[in-house]
This record gives C-alpha cells, structure tokens and sequence, in this order.
C-alpha cells in the first residue's frame, strides 16, 4: 500500500557539511534501510540488515566526501541561519562518486538517489539530481553515469531525467524476495552535461 504525499514546506538541497549534518547520520542510514526493505531497492546488502554494518557503511562514505571524492546532497526543509536540522527533517539524499583517475578526471558516477516515501511525487529526485549535476559540473565532472534495477522506478525516473542508456546486465546484482533469492538485471546510463548546456544545432544564441 502506497503511503499518503504530505503537503510539506518547500524543501532545499544542501551539501553535506560535517559540522552541519553531521549528526543526521542514523537518519540516512535509517532512509536507506527503508528503501531497501520497503522498496525492496538493491543496496550494498541484503536482508536481513544489520544497523551496525550499514552505519559503518555510511562513515565510511562521510570520510569519501571529506576527502573531496564523493559529494553528498541532502533533501532539507529549508533550514534558518544558525540552526541545524534534525533528524525527522530528513526528506532524501543523493550522492555522486568523483572518478579518482587522472584520465577519468571528468567523469562521475551517480550511486545513490533515495527519497522519504512521505515526501515522493513532489519533486524531490528532480531536485536532488539537478544538485548533484551543479556540483559535477562545478567540480568539471561534465560526464556522468549511472545504473539503476531494469525496470524499476528508478530506471524510469533517470530516462525522464534525460540519461541515455547504453546497455543492461542480466543477472547484474542478488536479491532477496518472498518467494526465496534471485539475480535482478541492471540497465546502464550516461548524460554528457556539456551537450545539455550547449544550444540546440541551428539555433543562435543572440537575441534579435
């Protein structure tokens, strides 16, 4: 059973600050387990998952975008000058993997988009997609990929989003389901941010 949209405030993005949410991190763990148990979304583990083992998880990625290898965005209500948010203010996150490469400087790889499912439908991923393409961009990572579940949700959310898949892998990734374990197929997707940036063939960039 879906759960009911709540007319909320308007929400912002935020980059991870250490000293700003560091303390939210049992909430995002917490989001992630949902997913993958509510959503039955592929994660790093399968079920039954242990607290523990996918808090470790998440330090481990909070010290990658302290190294300035990955970048964390967060889903926030729009949060007041000096103050930080709390845990329940959480509403989703996204997070973007920097190539470490000197020949794959300019490349990024989308591996996480997870979103409350209280606060779905309401432009949420839209949001935290478009944070994280300013932040490549930023950063001079104009190409990034990123592969979801074929035929998942996720799938159709990044096609809409303008990324142009280029292959799928059967049997890519294990899944635990009622009726017993399976291998799910993954489908594969790129989006160069500087042919979006670009202007249309034959069209002119002055005005008349």
């Amino acid at each position: 059973m879906d759960l009911p949209t709540l007319p909320i405030s308007p929400s912002m993005t935020y980059v991870f600050s250490p000293d700003q949410h560091g303390h939210l991190v049992p909430w995002i763990a917490a989001l992630h387990a949902s997913c993958m148990t509510m959503d039955r979304m592929i994660g790093p583990f399968l079920p039954p998952l242990e607290n523990g083992k996918l808090l470790g998880w998440w330090r481990e990625r909070i010290a990658e975008s302290n190294q300035g290898t990955r970048v964390i965005v967060l889903l926030l209500p729009e949060t007041p000058p000096g103050s930080k948010p709390v845990g329940n203010d959480l509403r989703g996150l996204a997070m973007l993997k920097l190539s470490d490469t000197e020949t794959g400087s300019f490349r990024g790889k989308i591996d996480t988009l997870l979103v409350n499912q209280k606060y779905r439908r309401q432009g949420g991923a839209k949001a935290l997609v478009d944070a994280l393409e300013y932040e490549a961009a930023r950063r001079g990572r104009t190409l990034l990929r990123v592969n979801t579940e074929t035929n998942s949700p996720a799938e159709a959310t990044f096609k809409k989003f303008g990324y142009i898949e280029f292959g799928q892998v059967p049997q890519f990734s294990k899944a635990v389901i009622p009726q017993g374990s399976l291998k799910k197929s993954e489908t594969f997707f790129y989006k160069d941010l500087l042919a979006f940036s670009q202007p249309p063939s034959g069209s002119s960039s002055n005005s008349s």
